[in-house]
């Protein structure tokens, strides 16, 4: 995916990720980290990454940083 491609696919992405870690944490805090993480990590994975399954990959991605988040709380 070309960098022009990734933000424009990020851009339209953007409220689907804003609502997933609204979602997974009603906390504005902990769903801003959330956000930030995915996007840290999709910004510096963005040459691997397709845009059939960037969707996906945002989702698995919020997905891992929530858990390894929760399991560093118990």
């Amino acid at each position: 995916m070309t960098t022009q491609d990734f933000y424009q696919q990020f851009n339209q992405k953007r409220p689907f990720i804003q609502r997933l870690a609204h979602k997974l944490v009603n906390d504005f805090d902990a769903s801003r980290f959330l956000y930030h993480e995915t996007v840290h990590q999709a910004i510096k994975h963005k040459d691997h990454l397709q845009q059939d399954t960037f969707e996906e990959w945002l989702k698995m991605t919020m997905q891992n940083v929530y858990l390894k988040l929760t399991q560093g709380k118990s």
